[in-house]
């Protein structure tokens, strides 16, 4: 542990934290280098260390080749734990594996480290009922984004990506693809070998589970628009049927004069203002 002065029991924590974080998502042996965990409370500190390499809204990142992980600290020791155990996980990936992209990379870590809620899924469903499907490529671009907002979304669909990966491998979940990736850089060729698949046609796979799991939203506002076309439709017809019979009444009421003698014989007198 590195810290500076007042930290030391947060550092104790984070050690704690650290020796007990795990199991990882595919994979069943535990990192066994030692690993050195660096706290900082100061931005300015933070981007000396980072060398700015970093966007605003970042407040952690790992060196796989140095096993170290930085973090920065605020007043919520939880918000620690997230941020220590989402950078833990990188560190547990490339122990594992030689090189991946980087959407698998940021959503193999936000996965691992319980980030993925009923929030991000619902931030899905409103990017897919707005017709946002970014390529894999694009999110390699979006998690660099300085937009909180963009780069929150980029991690969202990441996560989505190796949740799918972990479902194609089904019992064993990642662990098949992790495995093959430890003797290659190749992620299009581990994707062949293990699953039988291009990365093409694991994106238009991909892209059409986001549509079918996460686009409730979608269906739900086409109901919504059928429903109200339906509605439209409905007292529209209503107005012309009501035209049609005021048009019919006033039809009747030209010329229509009850002759005198039926009133004799009735006894009355039309009233001529009626």
């Amino acid at each position: 542990m590195v810290y500076w002065n007042g930290d030391a029991g947060l550092a104790t924590m984070a050690a704690e934290y650290a020796d007990q974080a795990g199991p990882w998502p595919g994979i069943s042996e535990s990192p066994e280098r030692r690993i050195r965990i660096i706290l900082v409370r100061d931005d300015a500190r933070f981007d000396s260390l980072t060398r700015g390499r970093l966007p605003e809204w970042g407040a952690g990142a790992a060196f796989p080749a140095s096993n170290s992980i930085l973090v920065k600290v605020g007043g919520d020791p939880r918000a620690m734990q997230r941020i220590l155990r989402h950078e833990l996980a990188h560190l547990a990936l490339h122990e594992k594996v030689r090189r991946v992209p980087r959407w698998l990379d940021e959503g193999y870590a936000a996965y691992a480290a319980g980030e993925w809620t009923a929030s991000d899924a619902l931030a899905v469903n409103w990017a897919v009922l707005w017709g946002r499907r970014p390529t894999l490529a694009e999110l390699d671009r979006q998690l660099q984004s300085v937009s909180v907002s963009e780069a929150t979304s980029a991690y969202a669909f990441a996560t989505t990506a190796v949740l799918m990966l972990e479902r194609i491998g089904g019992e064993r979940g990642l662990a098949p693809l992790l495995t093959t990736l430890a003797s290659t850089v190749d992620f299009d060729a581990a994707l062949r070998t293990t699953h039988q698949l291009t990365l093409g046609q694991f994106e238009e796979r991909w892209h059409k589970e986001l549509r079918g799991r996460y686009g409730w939203m979608l269906l739900a506002g086409s109901l919504t628009l059928f429903w109200a076309l339906a509605a439209l439709i409905m007292v529209s017809l209503w107005s012309r049927r009501r035209l049609r019979d005021d048009e019919r009444r006033l039809a009747l009421d030209e010329g229509w004069e009850l002759p005198r003698e039926v009133w004799d014989h009735v006894g009355e007198t039309p009233n001529a203002d009626a």
